[in-house]
Formats: C-alpha cells, structure tokens, sequence
C-alpha cells in the first residue's frame, strides 16, 4: 500500500448529556476534520444538532447525520426487533431531520454515517445495505457513506456511484475478519492511551492493525474514528494529531 500524507479523523458527536461532555465535544471539535451529529435515533434534539453544526461551521469540519435504530434507552447499542419499512421510515426522518437544520445554516452535507448496532449490522447484511443506498439515492445532495473498511458494505457501494469513505478505529480490538471484538467481549476496547496511539500509528503509517488473537492484518482507511463519549477523547485526539504531526501527515478531510 502507498504512503499516506494525510487522513481524515472524524468524532461521533451530538450526544452529551450534561455541560461537562458538551464542552468536552466542542474542544474535540478544534482537533477534527469531520463530524458525524445524532440527530434523534439514539439520542440529539433541535438544540443539539444546532450547536454542533455552528460549531463545526466556525472550525471548518466536515459533516453528515449519525441516525440510528430508533433507540434512544438503549443508545442504540441493542438489536432492534424492527420491519425494513418501518426503519426505512425512521431513517429517513431522522436524516431529513438533519437537513433541515444544516440547509437552515446553509451548510453543505457532505456524509452519513449510521450509528452503534445499525453500524454494525449494515457492515454485513445485505438487506440493510441495500436499505441504506436506496436512502442515500433518493437525497438530492451527492453524499458520500462512511463505513468500516473491508466490509461487506464496502464491497458493494464501491460497485456504485457512491463514494465510500473506509473508517478505522483507535480504541477498539479487531477480529481477524475485519470486523470489531464485541462490546460486551473482555478486551473489545482499547484502554490504556498508549496502545490507543499505537493502533492510530500503525493504521495510518504502517496500514496494518493487531488482531484479539496477536495477528497483523492489512487495512486501508481514509478516516479514524474517535469516540465523543470516550473519557480520554479529548487527550486521545490531541495526542494523536501531535503524533501524525511529527509524522508529516496532514489531518484533513477525506475529500480534500
């Protein structure tokens, strides 16, 4: 694989509770080149969705609706018992949603990126693939599907006109198949902040990740995800851009 000079990082954002994890995401936001903003499913409000889009406005970040199952107990971390028709219908709302506010500021849409389980499992159903790209067709912008890289999601959008951007992740363990350790498996996160950095290293420089099971697999990704309710978040993006500074690697966004 080549080289790279230069890697999106982009945040999961819009999903504060209190003033503490708000001002925690606002600082995120100076460090960032895209952001993804909840906009209902799990969690987000009118309010919220607003704040956020202002704020990456006045920091230059990319930005695209983070919808999910309609699941806002769960955080939409749980499997949902839901029709395709009536979760077709909730995405829809919740993207168009996002719209509303972000024509509202006039700023353009450039992404979308699906949240928690619904991220998981449209990596690798073909049902809900074709659930998303039929969404992602009807918007009239031409929006651009963040996805995770060597998927099966990735597969099938590169056969369309849809661009995809391939994301990683620093804080998560992955299995040899590409895909993440489970939440609720021992080891399924990062913790301490140095294997973190380690992994956003090896993913940007070396293009390779360390499996659960100690094994090197290839990966090509054009963005690294940071978590917003991660509690070193903050200091993870910070260390990390200071780490692809010394490498000579630009943080920027993914269409740049």
């Amino acid at each position: 694989m080549e080289s790279k000079n230069s890697i999106d990082i982009n945040a999961d954002l819009g999903e504060f509770r209190n003033d503490i994890q708000l001002s925690n995401e606002l600082e995120i936001l100076k460090y960032i080149s895209s952001c993804s903003v909840a906009c209902g499913g799990h969690i987000g409000t009118n309010k919220s969705v607003r704040l956020i889009l202002e704020e990456c406005r006045k920091c230059g970040v990319a930005i695209g609706p983070h919808p999910s199952y309609p699941d806002r107990e769960g955080f939409g971390r749980r499997k949902m018992d839901i029709s395709l028709k009536d979760l077709d219908k909730s995405l829809r709302k919740q993207i168009q949603y996002f719209f509303e506010i972000a024509n509202s500021l006039s700023m353009p849409v450039r992404h979308i990126k699906l949240h928690g389980t619904l991220y998981n499992e449209t990596a690798r159903q073909e049902n809900l693939i074709n659930l998303l790209l039929n969404i992602v067709d009807s918007i009239e912008d031409k929006i651009s599907i963040i996805g995770p890289t060597n998927s099966l999601l990735e597969k099938i959008v590169s056969n369309t006109n849809i661009p995809f951007i391939s994301e990683a992740f620093v804080d998560r363990r992955y299995r040899e198949d590409y895909g993440l350790v489970d939440r609720s498996q021992d080891g399924a996160f990062l913790v301490p902040l140095k294997e973190q950095i380690s992994q956003a290293r090896n993913i940007v420089i070396n293009q390779i990740v360390t499996t659960e099971n100690g094994q090197q697999i290839d990966i090509n990704a054009d963005t690294l995800c940071i978590h917003g309710d991660n509690p070193n978040s903050l200091k993870l993006v910070k260390e990390i851009t200071d780490m692809l500074k010394k490498e000579n690697i630009t943080v920027q966004t993914y269409s740049s």
